[in-house]
C-alpha cells in the first residue's frame, strides 16, 4: 500500500508539472523598478521585470505614496508597465510594487522619492534662420539620491530646405535611451550632464563614442561598412542637459550653458556624410556643423 500512494502521489505532481499547476511558492520581489512620466499629467508609468524566486506572479500591484499622513495612490495591473493614475503635481512620490499569485505576496521593490520634469533646450542656428534646434523631453530625478533617470524626448532639427530655402522644421527624431548620467562642476554648481539618445548605443560620431568635442563630425555607421543613413544606414542621435542636483528648476548660468550639447546623424538630419551638431567654443572648442550652438535650458517640475 506505501508503495501504491507514493506512486499516486508521484502521478499527482507529475500531472500539475504538465498542466502548469502551482507548487505554491510565493513569488519573490519584482525587480528592476523605472518611473517615468505618464503622457498625461497626473499619471506616472512604473516599469519592473518580474521576480527571479518563487512560482509566477498572477498580478501586481503599484503603490504611490506622498509621505505621511498622505492618501497612497494604488494601481493594479497583470504586467509591467503599469500606468499610475490620480497623481498631484509637482509633488514627491515613493513607489512600491508587489507581485501575487495564489500563495501569497511578495516583497516590495521600493523607490526613492521621485519627481518629474519637462525640459525644453534650444539651440541657436543662424544658418538656418528662422529655425532653431530645440529639444523637448522629461526625465525623472530622486530627490535623496541625486539621481536622473529616464531623460527622453524629441529633437526637433531646423536643417530643413525646401526649394533652396529652409522651410518648417524637419520630423522629430526620437531620444528615448538614457545612456550616460556624468557628474561635473560648471561655474561652481554641482550637477549632471545627461544624455539620451536615439538608439541603445552611444555610438554617434565616426569612429565611436558621442563626445561633443569629436573634431571628426561624420556619421558613425554602428557597424562595420554600413552605408550613410542617406543610403539605408541607422545613424544616431542625441541631446544633452545640465541637472543642477540641489534644485533641477534654477536658470543655468552661461557655465552651464556652454556644456549643453546635440548631434542628429540620422537620415533626415544629415549633411552629406557629417552630423548636425550644436555646441560652443566655451564648453568644447569649436561651434555646431552650422554654426549652431546652445543658448538656454528651460526646467519646469510637473
Amino acid at each position: 500500500m506505501r508503495k501504491s500512494g507514493i506512486v499516486i502521489v508521484a502521478l499527482a505532481l507529475a500531472h500539475l508539472a504538465a498542466c502548469g499547476g502551482s507548487s505554491g511558492a510565493v513569488p519573490g520581489a519584482p525587480t528592476a523598478v523605472s518611473v517615468a512620466a505618464g503622457a498625461t499629467p497626473g499619471t506616472a508609468v512604473v516599469s519592473f521585470a518580474p521576480p527571479t524566486t518563487g512560482d509566477a506572479p498572477t498580478g501586481y500591484t503599484v503603490t504611490a505614496t506622498a509621505g505621511l499622513g498622505s492618501t497612497p495612490v494604488v494601481a493594479s495591473g497583470a504586467a509591467s508597465p503599469i500606468t499610475v493614475p490620480g497623481l498631484a503635481a509637482r509633488t514627491a512620490y515613493t513607489y512600491t510594487v508587489v507581485a501575487a499569485n495564489g500563495a501569497g505576496t511578495s516583497a516590495a521593490a521600493t523607490t526613492g522619492a521621485l519627481r518629474f520634469y519637462a525640459v525644453v533646450e534650444t539651440f541657436h542656428e543662424p544658418m538656418t534662420q528662422p529655425n532653431d534646434t530645440i529639444f523637448t523631453g522629461t526625465f525623472t530625478f530622486d530627490t535623496a539620491s541625486k539621481v536622473v533617470t529616464n531623460l527622453k524626448g524629441e529633437l526637433t532639427e531646423s536643417m530643413t530646405r525646401v526649394n533652396g530655402v529652409f522651410g518648417p522644421p524637419m520630423t522629430k527624431v526620437v531620444l528615448a535611451n538614457q545612456l550616460d548620467a556624468s557628474p561635473v562642476t560648471l561655474g561652481g554648481v554641482n550637477g549632471l550632464l545627461v544624455t539620451t539618445f536615439a538608439r541603445d548605443t552611444v555610438n554617434t560620431f565616426d569612429p565611436s563614442g558621442f563626445s561633443p568635442a569629436d573634431t571628426a563630425r561624420v556619421y558613425y555607421g554602428l557597424a562595420a561598412g554600413a552605408p550613410n543613413p542617406k543610403a539605408g544606414g541607422v545613424g544616431n542621435a542625441y541631446a544633452m542637459i545640465f541637472v543642477n542636483t540641489a534644485d533641477p528648476t534654477t536658470a543655468l548660468a552661461q557655465a552651464q550653458i556652454d556644456r549643453l550639447a546635440y548631434a542628429d546623424c540620422t537620415a533626415g538630419g544629415m549633411m552629406m556624410n557629417g552630423c548636425m551638431t550644436g555646441t560652443t567654443m566655451a564648453g568644447y572648442m569649436q561651434m555646431g556643423t552650422m554654426m549652431g550652438q546652445p543658448v538656454s535650458q528651460v526646467v519646469t517640475e510637473q
